[in-house]
């Protein structure tokens, strides 16, 4: 008859070695599932673990190659799971872009959705903007702090593409180096006012991947990579 204890840890044995078998054979990345899941976790097998060395027969101990192999693949899972881990941290940003793969954007030209121009030496950067309908088109222009400093008047335009720039609106005064942000809106005669969405863009001259997803700095204006839709390799100098 096997006692009670022997039987105990060669149930326990057997458990842990077909787990950790299993496990070997998988993506090495554990799971939380139900209890009655096939699915198991690292605690899991520390559990059995411990149980083994619990329950085994003093005069019938575990045997030592046996122990050892099995440590030697919970070792070897941890470490995967901690490289997957790894990986995972340093490619997120919730888009199909990841932080390590933003920074190949750095020297190209990309355009996106933004609603920010630069002022450089009393010369402003253009947004581009689609016109559903026709109607007459205004926009506000806010400083830093958000603060509107003028109301530009567009005036009527009909559907289709167009290129705002600030520097040539009426009703704009010369604006100060900077950046600032621009809500562009069109009007349908009745009084209603619609939001354009406006898109914007240049070289990038740096990553910032401090966030949950990378953003791409073009000087100081910021574009996410979740909001680009074009992206163009410069030209070789002199060509």
């Amino acid at each position: 008859m096997i006692p009670i204890a022997a039987s105990a840890a060669l149930s326990a044995v057997s458990s842990l070695t077909s787990l950790l078998g299993a496990a070997a054979s998988s993506d090495a990345t554990p799971k939380a599932t139900g209890k009655d899941g096939n699915t198991v976790t690292q605690a899991d097998f520390m559990q059995l673990l411990v149980a083994q060395l619990q329950n085994q027969d003093p005069l019938n101990p575990l045997d030592s190659a046996n122990f050892s192999a099995q440590l030697a693949q919970f070792s070897s899972l941890q470490q995967l799971t901690e490289i997957n881990q790894t990986l995972k941290n340093a490619n997120t940003g919730g888009s199909s872009v990841g932080k390590l793969d933003a920074v190949g954007f750095l020297g190209k030209e990309v355009r996106g959705a933004s609603n920010t121009v630069d002022v450089k030496s009393g010369a402003a950067s253009a947004l581009d903007y689609t016109l559903a309908t026709s109607g007459t088109v205004e926009a506000k222009i806010l400083d830093a702090s958000g603060g509107t400093i003028a109301d530009g008047i567009l005036g009527a335009q009909n559907a289709g593409p167009h290129t705002l720039e600030v520097g040539t609106l009426a009703g704009v005064p010369k604006l100060a180096d900077g950046t600032y942000t621009v809500q562009l809106y069109v009007g349908d005669g009745n009084g209603n006012a619609t939001p354009v969405a406006t898109m914007g863009g240049g070289v990038v001259t740096g990553v910032d991947l401090s966030g949950d997803a990378p953003v791409l700095l073009i000087g100081d204006r910021r574009i996410a990579v979740t909001d680009v839709r074009e992206v163009r390799v410069q030209p070789p100098a002199g060509t």
